[in-house]
């Protein structure tokens, strides 16, 4: 569920989300993500631009907001609508919200216990993967989520990669010197797992890039 919203941007592309539609959307003095769908120039504040000149195109993007309402139009929206640089009054047809931020300050509070620590970093990764799953849904180019088919193939493939590199490891005496406690082994071990994480990591789609698959392939 979304409504819509006539708001004005200023030049850097910031727009304000009016009280009233935040109240009803349940967002009032919270931050998140929320996507925004069918965006279109109303009127631009340049006597030297006609709206009529501009692409005949609306688009959908999504941004994040903060506690004020205030969301940030990306410059390859702006750049695609003809109005970079420019105060302008936008049409968005609906805005859905995707995330809220909740619980920002949880950290502050308990961050000085070990508990609190370990609490802190779980609520962090899981705050990061709902990001991640709202930016894989929204991308064009991705299909997500996996078929069974896929997920299943990745599953497996998974599986014969640890049989292996265990096989290997078992051969070369390895195992039995991580076993043993063997600092160096560990390092090793250690490192090959963070690069992996990073390297996954890297791969996934950012908000931008997100934003920019929307622009290259706009619905009919």
């Amino acid at each position: 569920m979304g409504e819509q919203v006539v708001g004005y941007m200023n030049e850097r592309g910031s727009v304000t989300i009016k009280t009233e539609i935040r109240e009803i959307l349940e967002i009032k003095n919270k931050a998140g993500l929320v996507r925004l769908r069918d965006v279109q120039v109303v009127k631009v504040n340049d006597h030297e631009i006609d709206v009529g000149d501009l692409p005949d195109a609306t688009c959908q993007t999504i941004s994040k907001f903060n506690e004020d309402g205030i969301v940030r139009i990306d410059e390859e929206v702006r750049e695609f609508l003809g109005i970079n640089g420019k105060k302008a009054m936008l049409k968005i047809g609906e805005v859905e919200v995707e995330k809220i931020n909740d619980g920002t300050k949880f950290g502050i509070r308990c961050s000085s216990s070990p508990i609190g620590i370990c609490a802190l970093h779980a609520r962090a990764m899981a705050a990061w993967s709902r990001t991640r799953d709202i930016y894989l849904r929204i991308h064009r180019e991705i299909k997500y989520p996996l078929s069974w088919s896929t997920a299943t193939k990745i599953i497996g493939a998974g599986v014969l990669i640890m049989m292996v590199a265990t096989a290997l490891l078992s051969q070369n005496g390895a195992i039995g010197r991580l076993a043993a406690g063997d600092i160096t082994e560990w390092t090793g071990l250690i490192f090959a797992l963070t690069f992996g994480v990073f390297v996954i990591v890297q791969s996934l789609p950012s908000r931008k890039e997100a934003v920019r698959s929307l622009l290259k392939d706009q619905p009919e």
